[in-house]
C-alpha cells in the first residue's frame, strides 16, 4: 500500500517506521500541541521497487490533529507500547496500542546529532546483511 500511495502522489519514496523507542508531546492551552517520536528503525521504500534503504537520524514530528487527518488506512495488527510518562509528580507507567497505520503525509526532522553507527555484522537470526 505504501508503494501505491507513493505512485499516486508521484513521490520517489515513502518512509516505513518499523520500530520506535518512545517520544514526547507538548499539550496545553498556552502552547501549540505537538509531538516528537523517536524511531529506532526507518526504511525508505522506493516506489519503483528498488531495494529498501535504511535511514538514520530522523525523528517523526507533527501536530496530532493534522496527522490524524492524514490517516489513509489501518492494518488489522496491534502494536503495544509500554513506557513511563513524565508527570509533575513523577513517572507514571503507561501503555498504548495501535494498529499499523498508512498516512498520506508525515513530517520528519533530522536529529540534532546522530551518534548511532550502522551495524557491521549480519543479523544472526535472519542472516540479513546490514
Amino acid at each position: 500500500m505504501l508503494r501505491d500511495e507513493c505512485l499516486k502522489q508521484k513521490k520517489e519514496y515513502g518512509l516505513l517506521f518499523e520500530d520506535i523507542q518512545g517520544g514526547f508531546t507538548f499539550t496545553g492551552r498556552t502552547v501549540p500541541n505537538a509531538f516528537n517520536v523517536q524511531p529506532l528503525v526507518v526504511y525508505k521504500i522506493f516506489a519503483d521497487g528498488r531495494p529498501d534503504e535504511l535511514v538514520r537520524g530522523v525523528d517523526l514530528i507533527g501536530t496530532p490533529l493534522t496527522t490524524f487527518n492524514n490517516i489513509v488506512a489501518a492494518a488489522d495488527d496491534i502494536g503495544i507500547f509500554n513506557g513511563v510518562c513524565g508527570a509533575e509528580s513523577g513517572g507514571v507507567p503507561v501503555s498504548a496500542s495501535s494498529p499499523s497505520l498508512l498516512v498520506s503525509t508525515i513530517e520528519v526532522q533530522k536529529k540534532q546529532k546522530s551518534q548511532a553507527k550502522p551495524p557491521i555484522l549480519s543479523d544472526p537470526t535472519t542472516g540479513a546483511k546490514p
